[in-house]
């Protein structure tokens, strides 16, 4: 990998741990987070591939491909573990206990 594909993977991999980071503590609405995700990621896939040589037709098909699936994996991931900690935090408030009926006592 040459020195400026180099700089854009790392490029890639800063917006794939922000991004992560960002949905698990709810700094912004997941949505907005998602959609600058997947275009930041899809950006810089298209960049790295450019810095390699590559053509623009292929770049851009890498770019949205590769960078597609790293973005989403990455949204899934931290989606899973911050829809598990809510569930935990909702379950240690008693959450779940308050919302009983008499009949179900």
């Amino acid at each position: 990998m040459q020195g400026l594909a180099w700089v854009f993977f790392v490029v890639m991999a800063l917006v794939l741990f922000l991004t992560y980071l960002a949905i698990r503590r709810e700094w912004f609405a997941p949505g907005v987070t998602a959609g600058v995700s997947i275009v930041a990621t899809i950006v810089t896939m298209v960049l790295t591939s450019l810095g390699q040589g590559n053509s623009a037709l292929q770049a851009i098909v890498v770019g949205i491909v590769v960078g597609g699936l790293f973005s989403g994996a990455t949204i899934a991931i931290a989606w899973y573990f911050h829809s598990h900690e809510l569930r935990q935090r909702y379950a240690d408030e008693g959450y779940y206990d308050e919302q009983q009926t008499d009949e179900s006592v």
